[in-house]
């Protein structure tokens, strides 16, 4: 899905991120020994800015923010946004399952189901690592688009990752193993997304229409299978103990809907229907973002509010979003464009 044909990272770059990633390393590494969850704070105003800012990593800011590229900026780059931020969430959920590190003693919260702000386990911290995933990738495209400073796009989504890690530590559901480590693995995925997309694009492209579409649909079921067997508890931590058996919560059978449905509905998008944001003027952009952020999030909440909360619900109601977003908004759009 990708088009660049440039150096994907120059040598410089490769540079700055490696002694990025080592100083996080280093400097997290002290933190965690000495401050692990002194940043915690319970002042209701700091709290309240924090939980905004923490809002930047949720999945519905960043399906929006995935849905606002592919209708006004470039379809190509939000799929390849939308598959960063998957494989990082995916990653993300084994981990969790695997380690098991309990949440901090702050994340606490009694007016909650079961008392507590968030039933996950801890490490790694996932906002850390979307954040990474997503605005990570944003910044890695727009540092050849931007007509602006090269940097100042890296700068500014840095901040972003930066800002939604820490507000993990100040509100008290992670600590700074938690985010450290999130930004590290984070930062990991992101360079190997980066380097295998364009490799794994190029095998692809030359299959058959209907043999990308049965790829698509193994992809994903095999995905939902691995993740339903050997996490059938996903998404309750140590603090749930009566957790209901392949209940909604958990990433694999949201990731595996949202592969399924993007993968399908781009593929019949590009074959018939050939949305193009480029090709239209910017009051048009505006119309169809209006309309395709209300198609949305309709479906998105009408679905959690109709369907009955289990992991089968969970694939179906991602991979209607995705599949609408990347097919039936954009025909749509093909409608109303016309003059």
């Amino acid at each position: 899905m990708s088009e660049r044909t440039h150096e994907i990272l120059s040598k410089k770059s490769l540079i700055i991120i490696q002694i990025a990633w080592f100083l996080i390393f280093t400097i997290g590494l002290i933190l965690a020994l000495f401050l692990n969850e002194a940043f915690y704070s319970a002042n209701s105003t700091v709290r309240a800015i924090f939980k905004i800012i923490t809002y930047l990593g949720e999945d519905i800011i960043l399906i929006a923010m995935i849905a606002f590229f592919y209708v006004i900026y470039n379809k190509r780059f939000a799929i390849n946004l939308a598959f960063s931020l998957m494989a990082s969430t995916y990653i993300n959920g084994v981990i969790k399952d695997t380690i098991k590190d309990p949440r901090p003693a702050n994340n606490i919260d009694p007016i909650a189901e079961y008392g507590f702000t968030e039933t996950t386990y801890g490490f790694p911290s996932g906002h850390s690592q979307n954040a990474v995933a997503t605005w990570g990738y944003l910044a890695y495209d727009l540092k050849d688009q931007s007509k602006l400073k090269p940097f100042l796009p890296s700068l500014i989504c840095s901040i972003v990752i930066f800002l939604i890690a820490s507000s993990r530590v100040i509100i008290g559901v992670h600590d700074m193993n938690d985010i450290v480590g999130g930004t590290l693995i984070g930062i990991l995925i992101l360079l190997a997304f980066i380097y295998l997309e364009p490799k794994i694009t190029e095998k692809i492209k030359p299959l058959s229409l209907l043999l990308k579409i049965c790829l698509a649909i193994v992809v994903s079921i095999v995905l939902l299978i691995i993740g339903i067997i050997l996490f059938p508890y996903a998404g309750y931590g140590n603090f749930v103990t009566d957790a209901p058996l392949y209940d909604d919560a958990g990433p694999y059978a949201q990731v595996a809907g949202a592969i399924l449905g993007l993968s399908v509905g781009y593929l019949l998008e590009e074959e018939y229907v050939k949305y193009d944001p480029s090709a239209i003027d910017n009051k048009q952009k505006l119309i169809n973002l209006v309309v395709g952020m209300v198609i949305l999030l309709v479906v998105f909440f009408l679905l959690e509010f109709i369907l009955k909360i289990n992991v089968i619900t969970r694939f179906i109601r991602f991979a209607l979003v995705a599949f609408i977003l990347t097919f039936v908004v954009p025909l749509i759009f093909t409608k109303i464009n016309k003059k």
